[in-house]
């Protein structure tokens, strides 16, 4: 299988990260120095450190720069369940349920400006990316940041280590849904619209009603895995 550019960008970043080159909490170099350093393109860097930040590895801030989160792989709280272990897969599914509705609802009240720009900016980039794996990381990210608007820090790693822990499936689900027809890949990201407005007039309520209508949607695809 012939590797990306920019998933060989991540992982060059990636290594010196958890060689202690760059250790958490520090700066990573610009985009443009990233891009001489690796003797990559610039959007190649910008995919790379999107799936770094997808997997909890860095923080991107617009206008403020990445940093870094962590140099080691977090202790997943659960196992990826099978496809057709249809108890666990129930399981992960209300438990996404449970944290994604409040973390909508708290979204609503706590959300600041920054956290609104990050919401709209993942939405844009959704409706012009092709590329399954990078919609896939733009899907992940809008859900983390909805969290991080939530203002808890354990929800975000929570929601973090679930989504980790369910990637293959989380996958199939989407080529199921959003990559047969691009109609349905619209709806989504219509679907996600309307939940950044409720999160921005700070209808609490309406927020969990959205999402809550939108995983709904999500678990019925799962059942058909």
């Amino acid at each position: 299988m012939i590797r990306k550019a920019y998933e060989i960008a991540a992982e060059a970043i990636l290594e010196r990260i958890q060689k202690s080159e760059w250790p958490v909490g520090t700066r990573l170099p610009s985009v443009e120095q990233l891009a001489l350093l690796l003797n990559v393109g610039r959007s190649t860097i910008r995919e790379a450190l999107m799936s770094l930040k997808a997997h909890g590895w860095v923080d991107v801030r617009h206008g403020g720069g990445t940093f870094v989160l962590k140099d080691k792989e977090s202790e997943q709280l659960w196992q990826a369940p099978e496809i057709t272990d249809i108890q666990q897969l129930r399981a992960w599914l209300e438990l996404r349920f449970m944290l994604e509705t409040e973390s909508a609802g708290l979204a609503a009240i706590r959300r600041n400006e920054s956290n609104l720009q990050e919401l709209h900016t993942i939405i844009d980039e959704m409706t012009t990316l092709q590329d399954e794996d990078l919609l896939e990381k733009s899907d992940i990210r809008f859900h983390i940041a909805v969290a991080e608007a939530a203002q808890n820090h354990l929800l975000v790693s929570t929601l973090q280590s679930l989504f980790q822990s369910m990637g293959s499936v989380m996958r199939e689900s989407r080529r199921l849904w959003l990559f047969a027809e691009q109609t349905e890949a619209a709806r989504l990201s219509e679907e996600h619209r309307q939940i950044v407005e409720a999160i921005q007039i700070g209808h609490a309520d309406l927020a969990k009603e959205r999402m809550a209508s939108h995983l709904r949607k999500v678990e019925q695809v799962l059942h058909k895995l």
